[in-house]
């Protein structure tokens, strides 16, 4: 590989080098002794169980219990002992789970408690488990960053706002700005929870789940296209027509929920947000991002998105349909908010109007801090991804090193604004950098010249 093109890769994909910097930063600042967690807790707790006949496993629904159930079921598959497993989302719920479970064990059977599970308080106060010895994980010292729950989590954390970040690259890319995209996540949520609930009867069968999800979809979508048709045959800014959408989305989103969290209490629908510890939404988000690559690098549609976002008069001149392909740009941003909507609510299993509050700040700064220049003209849908994973690398760290929410926005902003920074020096658009940079050259240059100067005055 040339010094070129190994400078190109670097300009375009170099955020990668920052987000492994970021995950050492966060594994040694989430260093600690704390309760072994995930396939290795579950393979110790097994260990040490070796001589009871029946013992009870209790854990949550979260990725690191799921892993340590399988790995504590794995490890006494060829045991005689007889395991009861009680899965619960909350205390209540595991309380009532072994308030059945009473009636066909022991008194006092042994309780295997996962790091969540162990810190419930409530086993004592179920009189068949009153004196029942509990274990949980032992302590180690280890990264909360680096737990297996953590590392799981994190893709599919990255998936809703890496997929409305989709749209909102294409936009950029145009010289654009879509504020709208978090009022549709939340109308798509509402509308599809609703048809669900009042139009289908809560029936949760695929046909209707489908039409429900399909025309959410389609709505963001139709506002997406409404947007890019004020923008173009208007001649109105995007940012004040995506703002005012904002607020009209938000709006209706809150009239037609009112201001209430839709509850569905259909199964079926969750499939899509956790199925498989959300495996489903991860392969629809790489899925969404093959597709967008092969548009923007591989159509004529890509190229006409890049030469609007160079020089939109000279893209018309050209014979490229600009307002056409502006419609189908915010389009597209309208519909991938939608979809990041509906795999929300299959996720919560409900709808609100407060759905996707602020995300259009997290996603924009995604897509900046992935590559994509607010000027318009350049960006890559995979830079946009690898922003998109910095950003929750960030948002997840701080939480787990416990900063709070104020001071997790002041970082946000600060990185927004370092991301255009660092775009505006890379183009040489900061004339005081530029000015010492070419006072560095000269110098050099000077200093080379000197030299060679020196070097062949000797050599006569």
């Amino acid at each position: 590989m040339n010094k070129s093109k190994l400078s190109t890769l670097l300009s375009d994909y170099g955020m990668i080098l920052v987000l492994f910097i970021l995950g050492i930063v966060f594994t040694l600042s989430t260093f600690k002794e704390q309760p072994a967690e995930g396939k290795g807790a579950g393979q110790t707790l097994a260990s040490l169980v070796e001589d009871q006949k029946e013992v009870i496993l209790v854990v949550s629904k979260s990725n690191s219990d799921s892993l340590l159930q399988e790995a504590f079921s794995e490890s006494l598959k060829d045991s005689d002992i007889k395991l009861h497993i009680v899965s619960a989302r909350s205390p209540i719920e595991a309380k009532k789970a072994l308030t059945e479970l009473q009636k066909e064990v022991p008194v006092n059977t042994l309780l295997i408690c996962s790091r969540q599970t162990g810190n419930w308080t409530f086993y004592n106060s179920i009189q068949h488990f009153a004196d029942s010895k509990q274990i949980t994980p032992s302590i180690e010292s280890s990264s909360s960053f680096l737990s297996s729950g953590n590392l799981s989590s994190l893709p599919g954390k990255t998936a809703k706002t890496a997929i409305i970040a989709i749209g909102m690259t294409m936009v950029i890319i145009t010289a654009g700005i879509d504020l709208s995209v978090g009022s549709l996540v939340a109308l798509a949520s509402v509308v599809s929870t609703l048809l669900l609930r009042d139009l289908f009867g809560g029936s949760g069968g695929v046909l209707n789940v489908t039409l429900a999800f399909a025309a959410a979809i389609g709505l963001c979508g139709l506002i997406g296209m409404l947007s890019g048709v004020l923008t173009t045959a208007f001649k109105i800014p995007s940012f004040i027509v995506t703002l005012a959408v904002m607020l009209i989305a938000r709006g209706w989103a809150q009239n037609l929920s009112a201001n209430q969290t839709i509850k569905v209490g259909v199964p079926d629908i969750s499939w899509l947000g956790l199925g498989n510890g959300g495996v489903y939404t991860i392969a629809l988000m790489v899925l969404l991002y093959a597709i967008a690559y092969m548009i923007m690098h591989k159509t004529v549609l890509g190229r006409q998105i890049y030469a609007i976002g160079g020089n939109q008069e000279a893209a018309r001149l050209s014979g490229v349909p600009v307002n056409k392909v502006l419609i189908i740009v915010y389009t597209i941003a309208g519909i991938m908010a939608g979809i990041a909507g509906i795999v929300l609510t299959s996720e919560l299993n409900s709808g609100s109007g407060e759905y996707g509050e602020t995300w259009e700040l997290s996603v924009i700064a995604a897509v900046v801090v992935g590559g994509t220049s607010l000027m318009g003209g350049q960006g890559k849908i995979l830079g946009t991804l690898i922003g998109c994973a910095i950003i929750e690398v960030i948002n997840n760290g701080m939480n787990l090193m416990g900063i709070g929410s104020n001071t997790q926005k002041i970082v946000l902003g600060l990185v927004i604004l370092l991301a255009i920074i660092i775009d505006k020096m890379k183009k040489g658009e900061i004339a005081w950098i530029s000015n010492i940079s070419e006072k560095f050259k000269s110098k050099d240059k000077k200093e080379n010249i000197q030299c060679l100067s020196e070097s062949t005055v000797k050599a006569s």
